[in-house]
């Protein structure tokens, strides 16, 4: 990275003695036997059921109704795009599968298997249980479908990165695991063949939570709840509610990840469920009182275990290629819920020194005449942007906007207004955002119509040795097919840009 990204510092207090972390301590094997046991729960409840319909011809749909149809269920593949626009999809279906348009198909079937973009206020829904049907996600299905113990990740921010970390503790350690989820890869693809053995390492969206019953994850976290998708929830309370759900699916066993930077989450530790709790925070006060933590203490990762040992496992955070405090938290969370399936601290050691960061999470993209770019077009969220935006030294310049999802802006336009240099705002938003700029005192905001304009136009704003960052604090649909597109399309204009500079 460039200079304009703060480094974390170096600590070098040895207040607390250091333990090699070449075993897996007692408390490990304990606990990898209780999950063990959760594991042989009954799961095929929906799967007893004969006559299903899956509601959505998208990735996870198709994954889904090819699933059932597998398994020699009767299944409805249905979707309310015409006929003409899914011919692509009927190319990969199950022979067995029949496939419907220009409806949601309920007559007669008694599971639904719904997509993740049907709002829970949808009246299909409400039509669907009227007949006596019942409405699961395809994780719920997967979960049924498997016999391999899962990890559960949720959260508004950090959730892909954590997912991505704790997977690739596991392939250190060489454990048979599958990462997939909301992370891109629909879980009833790839559950089917992993053995009682294997991990299944699962991102899990608001959206597929709040329609799962019987799903128990051996471990499970919510990164953390911010105010993020008011425009598919009714309310905020209800957002949090299936987000930490995750929890709930417990049932009392297995391993609690919690945050305790998070006020919200961390309220669930004031009514004990039975699951072992495990705290992470990147301070060290935060989990003082915890029997069981991970823990970063400025450069440096800890952890404590049911022996009460505090073990140093990461020496310097530096070493790693991740950077920021919020990096810190969503390693020492993936480090912890690694650990809860037996993954030694070598091994996760391992990984966090070798890992690469993910794409477009404050991804560093070039310089020219000694301003640096920087590609953070996952931050879909104010409360995201913050995250990334609070690592850069005052001065950089923001690049922001896409779709308005209700979402409050105060926070963000404050921290904006006092610390960038410049803003440049595109999309729908980007009226209201302005406005919430204004309100807060910002000078320098401009407006651009394309992402290739708004490089130009930020860029010009900036000052040797700061940065523009695309920090877009909103979803990415109103111009783009996804956030992943939206960074592809900046990442180019970025190219393009430095190669005409003398």
């Amino acid at each position: 990275m460039t200079s304009s990204v703060r480094p974390i510092r170096s600590w070098q207090n040895s207040r607390v003695a250091r333990v090699k972390p070449k075993a897996m301590m007692p408390s490990s094997r304990v606990l990898t036997a209780r999950l063990t046991r959760v594991n042989k729960a009954m799961r095929e409840i929906f799967l007893n059921h004969q006559r299903f319909a899956v509601w959505g011809a998208g990735v996870s749909g198709v994954a889904a109704a090819n699933l059932l149809a597998r398994r020699g269920k009767d299944v409805i593949l249905s979707d309310i795009k015409p006929i003409d626009e899914l011919s692509e999809v009927a190319g990969r279906l199950h022979e067995k599968v029949r496939l419907v348009a220009g409806e949601n198909v309920s007559e007669g079937r008694e599971v639904i298997v719904a997509s993740p973009g049907m709002k829970p206020s949808h009246p299909d829904f409400a039509r669907a249980r009227e007949l006596g049907a019942q409405v699961i996600s395809e994780v719920e299905l997967a979960w049924e479908a498997s016999k391999a113990r899962w990890i559960g990740i949720t959260g508004t921010d950090g959730k892909t990165t954590t997912t991505s970390l704790a997977g690739q503790m596991l392939q250190q350690a060489g454990v048979e695991h599958v990462v997939a989820g909301n992370i891109g890869l629909p879980l009833c693809a790839v559950v089917e063949e992993l053995s009682e053995d294997a991990v299944v390492v699962a991102e899990l969206s608001a959206f597929q939570l709040w329609s799962c019953h019987n799903l128990q994850p051996a471990a499970a976290t919510v990164t953390n709840v911010a105010a993020d998708h008011l425009d598919y929830f009714e309310s905020f309370e209800e957002y949090a509610d299936a987000k930490l759900r995750i929890f709930e699916l417990q049932k009392g066993e297995g391993v609690a990840v919690v945050p305790m930077r998070d006020r919200l989450v961390r309220r669930w530790l004031k009514e004990p469920r039975g699951q072992q709790v495990v705290g992470f925070s990147n301070r060290p006060d935060d989990v003082s009182e915890l029997d069981e933590a991970v823990w970063f203490d400025d450069d440096q990762g800890w952890a404590r275990e049911e022996e009460g040992v505090d073990l140093c496992w990461l020496e310097s955070f530096d070493d790693t290629e991740l950077f920021g405090a919020h990096n810190q938290l969503n390693l020492a969370c993936a480090a912890a819920l690694a650990r809860s399936v037996g993954v030694s601290w070598e091994h996760i050691t391992e990984a966090a020194l070798s890992v690469e960061p993910l794409a477009h999470r404050m991804e560093y993209v070039g310089e020219g005449n000694e301003v640096g770019f920087v590609d953070d077009s996952k931050a879909t969220n104010a409360h995201a942007s913050l995250a990334g935006l609070q690592n850069l030294d005052a001065g950089f310049v923001v690049i922001a906007g896409g779709v308005d999802k209700g979402l409050d802006l105060k926070g963000w336009a404050k921290y904006v207004a006092r610390e960038a240099g410049g803003v440049v705002l595109l999309g729908e938003i980007a009226e209201r955002m302005g406005e919430a700029l204004d309100a807060a005192g910002a000078t320098k905001v401009h407006r651009a119509a394309s992402m290739e304009e708004a490089v130009e136009q930020a860029f010009k704003l900036a000052r040797p040795g700061s940065t523009v960052v695309l920090s877009p604090a909103c979803s990415s649909f109103d111009m783009f097919e996804s956030y992943a597109q939206r960074g592809r399309v900046f990442q180019a204009a970025v190219e393009a840009l430095i190669s005409s500079l003398p």
